[in-house]
Order: C-alpha cells, then sequence, then structure tokens
C-alpha cells in the first residue's frame, strides 16, 4: 500500500501556544492526530484545490474501509471515482457550486463500493484556507448512512400504507351515500334514453338531441363519481402539481353530499371562487380535507339531542399561506381530548381507528404545512391546514 500524503491543510502553523490545542510536545501531538484520524469512524478525504481535478492526498483508513478501494487505488484520482449510476448528478453540482464559492457542502449523497454496492453516504466538504484566505486543500468527512435511509424509507413506505388504507375505509364507509350518488344520473339516463326511443318511435326526432344531450351529461357526472372513488383507493405514489384547494373543497363536499343530507347537516363552502394554489398531490389534499369533513359529521351525529347541525368549509390565500378550515357545530373535545388528538389509535369514536387526523396531519406536513384544531367560540371544533401557497 502506498504511503498516505500527511494531513496537509496549507494554513501557515500557529505557535502552539497560541493554537491552545494541545499541551503535549509537537512530535507526539502530531502522531496522537495522526492516530486519531486512522481510528476514527468516518471516513477522511483531503485533496488539492491548488491542482487540476483535486486530486486526492490523503484517505484514512475507515475512508478504505468504507469504500473497499485501497489507498493505492485512491490516492491522485478525483471522488468521483465513488459516483455510479444512481448518484443524484443534482447533488454532484449542489457540491461543485459550494466548493467553487468557497463554501461548506454538508448532504447526503448514493455512493458506490469498489464491489458495485450501493451506500447512502453522509458528505461534509469543507474548504481549508492559507494565512492569505486562499483556498488549498478540501476535507471530506463521511459517514455511511445506509441503515438510516432504508429505515426512512421503510416509514416513508408504511405512512404511504396507512394513508391508502385509511382512504380505502372512508370509501367503505360511504358505500351507501356513493351508490345513492351514482344511482341517480344513471336513472336519469335511462329515463331520458327511454324518451330518446318513445320520440323516435313517434317521428319527433327533432327532440331526441336534447334527450341524448342529457344522457351523456349525467354518463359524465356518474363516471366522474366513479373515478373520484377509485382514485382515492388506487395505491400509487404520490405525484405533487399545482392544485386549487378550493375546487378540492368543492369535490369533496359534493362527494358527501348524499351523507351530509341523510345526516340533516347543512353545509356550506366559503371561497368556492378563491384563485389561491398549492403544490401537492391532489389525491392526498382530497384525502386529507375529506377526513377531517366525515370527521366533523359523525361528531355531529354521534351527538344525542337536537342541535343545529353545521359544517362550513372556507378556502382562504393569507399572505404566502393558504388556509383550508373545517368548522363544525358538533360536541367539541375536553382538554385532554385536544391534547391527544393526533396520537396514535386515540379515539373518541366507538369504531373508531385513531388513525384519520395522525394519516391527514402526515400527508398535510410532507408539502410543508401543519394541521391545528381548536374550540369554536360557540359549539363544536375548527381543524385548519396551512400550506404554503404556490404562484399559478
Amino acid at each position: 500500500m502506498a504511503a498516505r500524503a500527511p494531513f496537509a491543510t496549507g494554513r501557515a502553523r500557529a505557535p502552539r501556544r497560541a493554537r491552545g490545542r494541545s499541551l503535549l510536545g509537537e512530535a507526539l501531538a502530531e502522531r496522537l492526530k495522526a492516530a486519531a484520524l486512522d481510528v476514527a469512524d468516518d471516513g477522511i478525504v483531503i485533496s488539492d484545490a491548488t491542482r487540476p481535478d483535486a486530486p486526492i492526498v490523503y484517505v484514512s483508513p475507515s475512508f478504505e474501509r468504507l469504500v473497499g478501494y485501497s489507498a493505492r487505488e485512491i490516492l491522485g484520482t478525483n471522488c468521483r471515482m465513488v459516483q455510479g449510476p444512481g448518484t443524484d448528478l443534482d447533488t454532484v453540482r449542489q457540491i461543485a457550486i459550494a466548493l467553487s464559492g468557497g463554501h461548506v457542502f454538508q448532504g447526503e449523497i448514493l455512493n458506490y463500493r469498489k464491489d458495485g454496492t450501493p451506500f447512502w453516504n453522509f458528505l461534509r466538504i469543507a474548504p481549508i484556507r492559507d494565512e492569505t484566505g486562499k483556498v488549498t486543500h478540501y476535507v471530506g468527512t463521511q459517514t455511511d448512512v445506509t441503515e438510516l435511509h432504508q429505515a426512512r424509507e421503510r416509514q416513508q413506505e408504511l405512512t404511504t400504507a396507512v394513508a391508502h388504507a385509511s382512504r380505502v375505509r372512508t370509501v367503505a364507509a360511504l358505500g351507501a351515500s356513493l351508490a345513492h350518488e351514482v344511482n341517480q344520473p344513471l336513472a336519469a339516463v335511462l329515463a331520458n334514453a327511454e324518451a330518446a326511443l318513445r320520440l323516435l318511435e313517434s317521428g319527433k326526432t327533432g327532440d331526441v338531441r336534447e334527450a341524448l344531450e342529457s344522457i351523456v351529461a349525467d354518463a359524465r357526472r356518474a363516471g366522474e363519481i366513479i373515478l373520484r372513488a377509485r382514485r382515492l383507493v388506487r395505491n400509487q405514489p404520490a405525484q405533487a402539481e399545482a392544485v386549487s384547494p378550493a375546487q378540492v373543497a368543492s369535490e369533496v363536499l359534493a362527494f358527501v353530499g348524499t351523507r351530509v343530507r341523510h345526516a340533516g347537516v347543512k353545509a356550506t363552502l366559503e371561497g368556492a371562487r378563491s384563485r389561491a394554489c398549492v403544490r401537492i398531490d391532489p389525491v392526498q389534499l382530497y384525502q386529507a380535507l375529506l377526513n377531517l369533513v366525515v370527521n366533523a359529521i359523525e361528531a355531529m351525529e354521534a351527538e344525542p339531542g337536537h342541535h343545529p347541525r353545521g359544517l362550513a368549509v372556507r378556502v382562504e390565500a393569507i399572505g404566502e399561506r393558504v388556509r383550508l378550515r373545517v368548522a363544525d357545530t358538533g360536541p367539541g373535545a375536553t382538554d385532554e381530548d385536544l391534547a391527544r388528538m393526533f396520537q396514535t389509535f386515540h379515539t373518541t369514536k366507538s369504531r373508531g381507528t385513531g388513525l384519520g387526523l395522525l394519516v391527514t396531519r402526515s400527508l398535510v406536513e410532507a408539502y410543508g404545512g401543519r394541521l391545528e384544531v381548536a374550540r369554536n367560540a360557540g359549539r363544536g371544533l375548527t381543524f385548519t391546514i396551512h400550506l404554503p401557497g404556490e404562484s399559478r
């Protein structure tokens, strides 16, 4: 194995007393420093910033173990040797931009060992300057965070699975409502088709067009209802796009229209013409809002007595943020319930899973938003989704 290059930083050495880092002799301090580098868990790489392509001039034994290359194979090369087909080129560009500006880079990147095995690397590269301020070397520390990255991926997969299960459960709970919503346009299609046949038999072909147009409109309406339900139960990757919260709110209220009427709830939508826009997966925003609306309906249904049942959904833009509020006139919540509202498996419903609000909050937070709950001045609760606004 080739002898390793010294730990060169290019900085003029200050008197030992002025540096105040060691009370040891110079030679012993250097030996101990080299020993510390050799036993460090993090891989350490030093490259020469004054030479073309910044060749590597020092690697620690831990870096050799991390990547599977020997020092002989590494010294004189560039760190690109550990990049591969899955390495994010945008991250590589960010590293180049930071170093060209003399700044520190810190972040995760996918690298590859000598045998081709990929690993996630938490990388920190700092420039080293001489007494004139010129960058002479780059020092990089590298930590294998593959297990942590995989754990985050598993957590994301679990969150996605729970969200999908919540959507399926919601659609199942609204099964009767969906059947009624679909049955209405289908009944209209049948009636108009029969009317068109009678018109054709009587020779009044001029009125057939109107009947056929009604059939097309009602068929599209039934198709849209089925499509919304299908989108909710499909387990597909999230795809963020520019979405109108007002349009989503309108679709959600239309989706639960029969349920709202059967529960005796007066539902209103404020800000239906709002031009506010957010960047989010539309199905996930639909689910988050649907969860809150269904929760509000169920809370009011479960309360004994004849209290007025009101549901108000409001969409508004506040500066660079967008708010979606769902207010009900239900029984509200105790201090204990409010404190535990977003805890896993906590529910006040006899048949609840305690996952609906947790899923809703997770979906919102995944896009830089937050979910809040507060008591109303009168009756009930208001849930508020805050999301970053998106310019159209």
